[in-house]
């Protein structure tokens, strides 16, 4: 199987961000403001819904948010992707995702969604109550409480804990390419989580690496432009990955998965 070569990934990501730097960081605007609202709403699921139980709402509330933002992040994928063939693109690509292969996105999404909520059935009732609810912070008194609350609950489910979070590792990194397999190249969502899940875990590693040189940039860069720089870093971190996806997929003929340097600037 192909690696990932994460220094490679870095400067590819940011040279496709140059690239169309304008329309990219106008998007990201677009794309942080509907995912603010899209959040609100799933948030707001949370009481409208809470006759279902905790748990199920917990799994609708996945699943609208996990669709929502993936269907615009997989916008940077498509605009990069048709940069990359040497097409013209416009602003109108970014939202490409919710025009061609729906379906099979919206699957990854449910599948994907339902086994990050898994572990979720085996912690005790009343465990996500707890970790949201809301409390008067300028109260010590209840701040300490709740402190100790947590403490406790944590403590008497260490187990289930490290086991849940056991399975969103799993399935985190095995299926984070299964979205751009069923979204760009119109795979089904069984195929493209099979194809996704071994490519990941062969590569754990050196996206584990990048994953921690993108933490870093982000947390030095942010601080030093005042978050401003945030414009630019996510859809720069956002292209990173998805020239990660780029790396190890199999390229239409005459495009390589790596390439010695870019040709964009031409």
């Amino acid at each position: 199987m192909k690696k990932i070569d994460p220094f490679y990934a870095l400067q590819a990501g940011w040279v496709r961000y140059k690239n169309n730097a304008g329309m990219y960081t106008a998007f990201t605007i677009v794309w942080f403001i509907a995912t603010l609202l899209i959040t609100t709403v799933a948030s707001g699921m949370g009481g409208m819904f809470a006759l279902l139980g905790e748990r199920l709402v917990a799994l609708l509330m996945a699943i609208v948010l996990g669709a929502g933002t993936i269907f615009l992040t997989m916008g940077f994928s498509h605009v990069a992707r048709k940069d990359e063939l040497g097409s013209g693109v416009e602003f109108g690509d970014f939202f490409t995702a919710l025009s061609v292969n729906q379906k099979q996105l919206l699957g990854v999404v449910v599948i994907t969604s339902i086994l990050s909520q898994l572990g979720t059935f085996f912690m005790p009732e009343g465990f996500a109550a707890l970790s949201t609810s809301q409390f008067d912070f300028s109260n010590l008194d209840e701040l300490q409480m709740m402190v100790e609350d947590i403490q406790e609950v944590y403590m008497d489910n260490m187990g289930i804990i490290m086991l849940v979070a056991l399975i969103q590792i799993v399935f985190g990194v095995g299926f984070m390419f299964s979205a751009y397999r069923a979204s760009l190249e119109g795979e089904g969502p069984i195929e493209a989580l099979k194809w996704s899940f071994p490519r990941a875990w062969n590569n754990f590693f050196r996206i584990f690496v990048l994953a921690l040189m993108m933490g870093i940039i982000a947390i030095i860069l942010g601080v030093l432009t005042l978050f401003i720089g945030f414009l630019v870093i996510i859809p720069w971190m956002i292209l990173v990955q998805f020239e990660m996806y780029d790396q190890i997929c199999d390229k239409p003929e005459g495009l390589d998965p790596v390439v010695e340097q870019f040709d964009y600037d031409n």
